[in-house]
């Protein structure tokens, strides 16, 4: 495990932020600039407490920060508005750190490709985790366990997963609904397989 002494912030990276006397008030934000020991630049985050009730949050904040494949946690406060939209937030004299290790599986509904054998076929991934995921295929189509094919669908953070190479582990079959249930593994490249773990890390670890 690699010893930080510090945080490793990224400029546009995100932050999942959640009231610390209301764990219902949570947000998501983009970091814009760091001056070390000083604050924070960030979006404004909106808190969510339901689809249609947002919140301000003035008290102490639990931040979370994923950077590859550790997550750092630590509390912060508002500090002032700097320009429209962007906020300035207390710098972490302490903050806590975490290799995640785990593959966690979560919930989802993407539309998807699926290229099985040269023929390429709509569907669903149902769920997913760092190592593979579920996928929906409105069709009775015969798979078999090993057989290698490849997905493309895009992330809830909007990022585009293409051509990630799988291959088949389970197969369930609805003759009643006409659909293949087909569990995945991915193999590769490394770079969607990355995209997909810091997601799936963020969303089990810090939900929002």
């Amino acid at each position: 495990m690699i010893v930080y002494k510090k945080i490793p912030f990224q400029l546009g990276s995100e932050l999942l932020l959640r009231s610390s006397s209301n764990r219902s008030h949570r947000a998501k934000s983009k970091i814009i600039g760091v001056l070390e020991k000083e604050f924070i630049m960030i979006e404004n985050p909106v808190f969510s407490i339901s689809e249609n009730i947002t919140a301000i949050v003035e008290d102490d904040l639990v931040i979370a920060y994923l950077h590859d494949g550790y997550m750092f946690t630590f509390r912060s406060r508002f500090s002032r508005e700097l320009i429209k939209n962007i906020i300035c937030i207390d710098y972490p004299q302490t903050f806590e750190v975490e290799q995640l290790r785990d593959s966690p599986r979560i919930k989802v509904n993407l539309e998807a490709l699926a290229d099985i054998s040269d023929i390429k076929l709509p569907g669903t991934v149902k769920d997913i985790s760092e190592t593979g995921c579920s996928v929906e295929i409105p069709k009775i189509i015969s798979l078999f366990k090993g057989l290698g094919f490849i997905l493309t669908f895009t992330l809830p953070n909007d990022q585009l997963v293409k051509d990630v190479q799988c291959r088949v582990t389970s197969v369930k079959y609805n003759q009643i609904h006409k659909k293949t249930d087909v569990g995945a593994a991915f193999s590769g490249p490394s770079e969607e397989i990355a995209k997909i773990r810091e997601l799936v890390n963020f969303c089990m670890r810090f939900k929002v």
